[in-house]
């Protein structure tokens, strides 16, 4: 880990102190940094960011009294700034970060400065692999419609509910805590919950061995009541010394029984060891989901919610945007977004697709990361069972550079060897949607599947195949 550590956030705590609370961030317009910002602005910090681009979440900033500049300039930064803070996409060696370092300003990661910013609320952290951002959300808005209002902070879109981020008046505090880049084992939460650990980001983690040992520095630092997934043979071997286990068998401390699958829902009973609590309803599908609404209701129930207000507020649950987000239905074509870009991930997609019964379904996948292509190939072709025509991308950088083993036609070469799927690769977005477009019949769905800028060819399905 580099030497930005947790002590830059109580520079800019102490700074706050004093009446000096002026913090730019860098790569403002991703999920991560602009809720931060939100939620700097609310406990007081002056707040400016900027990146490479504008979007939804830059003009919401633009709205709060967040001064947005378009494009990265070591000019930004000015005299009397607090501290800087970097989005992992930063490199600690942008223009930017030398020239906060060469004027003396802190620098700092945002999970050091989300770790800090929850020390002093009653705090409930959700990380793991896959599920945390819609598992937190849960959270957020069970604990919002229940009258705790608490602050939250979630690393996806809630178009309807209030964003990203939102400053309560409660004591609690929600947060989705980011494993990439290890800050997840800054945090020492009241509570926390894990919702699985299944190796990724080897840009950043040389092992599994390094990868597992962050959360459990997470595990071992939480202060009250630890939660996680005993469906997950990893989580549970960081876990079960101490933990609370929630899954879908009779064996896990919260389960279910009576599960009913729907095309766009789910209802299930809520048991606690033998005890049944009541039933509940989310609408949305897939047991992932199952999962990620039984830890929201372990938490809450634990909490002082009871199943009544539990049911309530999940049964009005709003998704956060690109996981499994229904973007269009035109011309006898359904049009579904997800984030998925792990195998893990991938495999609850088509989980859900086939739930929707389509007569033929295609997808286009825009790898993520030339490290995590190469290190997961094999893995991705069998999550993709039940794909008609797959339609590959270019990888999406995410500013690494190519490496062996990890390109878009590495990873074409180990669907032929898996043989099972029809497979092309195009050389751009563009190309893809062209395809997939000109190659269209009536009932198909076509699914937009990675985490990189492919939701673009959404785009392009909603403006040419109408809502």
């Amino acid at each position: 880990m580099e030497a930005e550590t947790v002590m830059s956030f109580d520079a800019i705590e102490s700074c706050l102190k004093r009446g000096k609370g002026a913090v730019h961030l860098l790569g403002v317009a991703g999920f991560g940094m602009a809720g931060l910002a939100i939620l700097l602005q609310a406990r007081g910090f002056r707040v400016s960011g900027c990146d490479l681009r504008e979007n939804r979440l830059t003009d919401r900033l633009k709205h709060l009294g967040v001064k947005v500049m378009r494009g990265h300039d070591p000019a930004h930064i000015e005299s009397g700034l607090s501290a800087v803070i970097r989005s992992t996409a930063v490199s600690p060696a942008h223009p930017e970060v030398r020239a906060a370092r060469e004027r003396g300003v802190p620098v700092c990661r945002r999970g050091e400065v989300l770790a800090g910013l929850i020390r002093d609320r009653r705090s409930i952290a959700v990380s793991g692999t896959h599920g945390k951002t819609t598992t937190a959300a849960m959270m957020a808005q069970v604990l919002c419609r229940t009258g705790f209002e608490p602050d939250y902070f979630v690393g996806g879109e809630m178009d309807h509910f209030g964003g990203v981020a939102a400053s309560g008046r409660g004591e609690w505090m929600v947060v989705e805590a980011d494993e990439s880049d290890g800050t997840v084992s800054l945090y020492e939460p009241d509570i926390a919950v894990i919702t699985g650990v299944d190796y990724d980001h080897m840009e950043h983690f040389d092992s599994e061995e390094e990868f597992v040992r962050c959360f459990q520095t997470f595990a071992d630092r939480t202060r009250e009541r630890l939660y996680y997934c005993g469906e997950d043979r990893m989580a549970e071997r960081v876990c079960a010394h101490r933990g609370i286990s929630y899954g879908l068998g009779r064996t896990h401390d919260y389960h279910v029984r009576d599960l009913v699958e729907e095309a766009q829902a789910t209802e299930f009973s809520l048991y606690r060891n033998d005890r049944r609590l009541g039933k509940i309803r989310i609408p949305v599908s897939g047991r992932h989901n199952v999962l990620n609404a039984l830890a929201a209701c372990a938490v809450c129930y634990d909490q002082g919610v009871s199943v009544e207000s539990l049911s309530g507020a999940l049964s009005r649950f709003e998704p956060v945007r690109r996981r499994f987000e229904r973007i269009c239905g035109g011309r006898g074509i359904e049009v579904y977004s997800d984030y998925a870009h792990h195998p893990a991930e991938i495999r609850a997609v088509m989980d859900s697709a086939r739930r929707l019964k389509p007569r033929r379904v295609v997808a286009i996948f825009q790898p993520h990361r030339y490290s995590r292509t190469r290190a997961l190939g094999p893995d991705f072709p069998p999550a993709f069972d039940g794909v008609d025509e797959l339609i590959l991308a270019p990888v999406y950088a995410a500013s690494e550079h190519p490496v062996e083993g990890g390109t878009v036609e590495d990873l074409r070469a180990h669907f032929r060897t898996y043989g099972r799927i029809s497979v092309v690769s195009e050389s751009s977005l563009e190309a893809a949607w062209n395809r997939a477009r000109d190659g269209r019949r009536e009932g198909d769905l076509l699914l937009i599947i990675g985490a990189g800028d492919v939701e673009t060819i959404a785009e392009w399905a909603r403006a040419e195949w109408g809502a």
